[in-house]
């Protein structure tokens, strides 16, 4: 799982630095501000005066969801969750989330995985660079990137939520009795 996690770093990185106004993949990172912030909506707006690019923060909130399902405060509300402390977690408060965004992810970025490669050796054309990509190599790295980044927290959340899935299916008591009758010696 935490292999899939790392495959947000090149791109999350690359976005944070366009953020802070820094250079990366033949971007400036003043055209990035630029070009980024005029579409963005208020909060987009905040987050990036803070340093913060929203998709990050997003992702984020998938790796808080894909450890969720990994560890016990996954099962039960930690203490910091001050009401809910010591709380069984409702089943599918996470593997909701986790189902519908980690099939569409992992779609998503085994898609991009599998272009930007193709469109680097010129099976697929080359996506023409407009503002604030310059080249045509910057933008095929950046769509590697996002794949990578996408696939990976997709198939982490799915392969997460499968396994969350069969740690947390209800036992019905009655099939339950039965089988440690059946194992008793008798």
């Amino acid at each position: 799982m935490y292999l899939l996690m790392c495959g947000l770093l090149p791109w999350a990185g690359a976005k944070t630095i366009w953020t802070l106004g820094g250079n990366a993949l033949r971007v400036a990172g003043d055209d990035w501000q630029r070009t980024s912030i005029v579409d963005a909506s208020g909060p987009a707006k905040a987050t990036a005066a803070a340093g913060i690019d929203v998709t990050v923060l997003a992702a984020m909130v998938g790796i808080f969801l894909l450890l969720g399902l990994l560890y016990v405060w996954g099962q039960v509300f930690p203490r910091w969750t001050l009401f809910l402390s010591g709380r069984r977690v409702p089943r599918l408060l996470p593997l909701i989330p986790a189902w519908l965004t980690g099939i569409p992810l992992t779609m998503y970025g085994v898609f991009l995985t599998i272009a930007a490669p193709l469109m680097a050796v010129g099976v697929l054309p080359k996506i023409k660079p407009s503002l604030p990509f310059t080249s045509s190599s910057g933008i095929t790295w950046f769509v590697e990137l996002g794949g990578l980044a996408f696939g990976g927290l997709g198939i982490g959340l799915v392969v997460a939520a499968r396994s969350y899935a069969a740690r947390t299916r209800p036992v019905c008591a009655s099939a339950s009795a039965s089988a440690t009758a059946m194992k008793r010696p008798g």
